[in-house]
């Protein structure tokens, strides 16, 4: 089996000793192992965009944003590979991969593909999610010398210093050809958010849909009862969110030009097209992995 593995040493504050034994693992198992340091932003897409080969398999070593990286320079057929080392890592607890580095190679070499379908923000495609209002903010926010040094406080402080501003911008969001209000949106391709916690319990990363969640209430308290929620994963339950599937997703904002975040970076500004995508990926996660 030929992998190359990408590697971002700025993810999680780095995690080379962890890295040092994910490819010994590899190559224990019998794989032709390609190691590549990523230097800066958009380098894992930019370098195996220029690669004839990628090999059955690409790695992203790293943390959400690395995967959406290799997964923009994925070539079609070849599998998606993760080992987790950044600081929220969503998508490997939704997909249920290991954190050892040895049983995340093993997971690599002898796990099972599943077709997973991303989706994408104006041409761009995203694994997780993306998101406008309260959610794009708080990203835009974030602290990144904080985020090398502490983890997710960083995000915590960044929740902190937005909340005020929840209300403030309204956006009209068209689900599949429906338009809605709200002032806030996260539109998901998987349950999990922040890590460990449930966002959506309707979402189901291996489904060709994307489950769009709407927050139609302004009010710093409105937003409070919705992050209490999330912490019991219960947010579709909250009175003002609406949760619908879709396929096609327009957003756009006419009282400023509003960032988006995609996959927990920022992903540029208002207006926002998101379509599933028509080439599924094929993952590979551990043999017990149930949908």
């Amino acid at each position: 089996m030929k992998i190359t593995v990408i590697y971002n040493p700025a993810a999680g504050g780095g995690r080379e000793a962890l890295l040092c034994r994910f490819v010994a693992e590899l190559e224990q198992l019998g794989a032709r192992v390609r190691l590549y340091h990523t230097t800066g932003p958009n380098d894992a897409t930019r370098y195996l965009n220029e690669l004839e080969d990628q090999g059955d398999c690409v790695v992203a070593v790293g943390g959400d944003g690395t995967t959406n990286e290799v997964l923009n320079g994925l070539a079609p057929g070849v599998a998606l590979g993760v080992f987790a080392t950044g600081t929220a890592n969503v998508l490997a607890r939704e997909l249920g991969l290991p954190k050892k580095p040895e049983a995340a190679a093993r997971v690599v070499v002898c796990g099972k593909s599943v077709s997973v379908t991303p989706a994408r923000l104006n041409g761009r495609r995203f694994i997780m999610m993306c998101g406008i209002g309260y959610d794009a903010w708080v990203v835009d926010g974030v602290n990144l010398g904080i985020k090398e040094r502490f983890g997710k406080l960083a995000y915590v402080l960044a929740m902190l210093g937005q909340i005020r501003r929840y209300g403030e911008r309204q956006y009209r969001v068209t689900v599949d050809g429906r338009p809605l209000d709200c002032f806030s949106a996260i539109v998901t391709n998987g349950r999990h958010y922040g890590g460990s916690f449930v966002l959506s319990r309707e979402a189901n990363i291996l489904r060709p849909q994307v489950q769009v969640l709407l927050f139609q209430k302004p009010g710093v308290r409105f937003l409070l009862r919705c992050l209490s929620a999330l912490l019991l994963g219960r947010m579709e339950r909250v009175d003002g969110v609406a949760s619908l599937r879709a396929e096609k997703v327009h957003i756009q904002c006419e009282q400023a030009a509003e960032p988006v975040q995609a996959d927990g970076d920022p992903a540029g500004h208002l207006p926002a097209e998101i379509v599933v995508d028509d080439a599924p990926v094929p993952m590979r996660v551990p043999e017990t992995f149930l949908p």
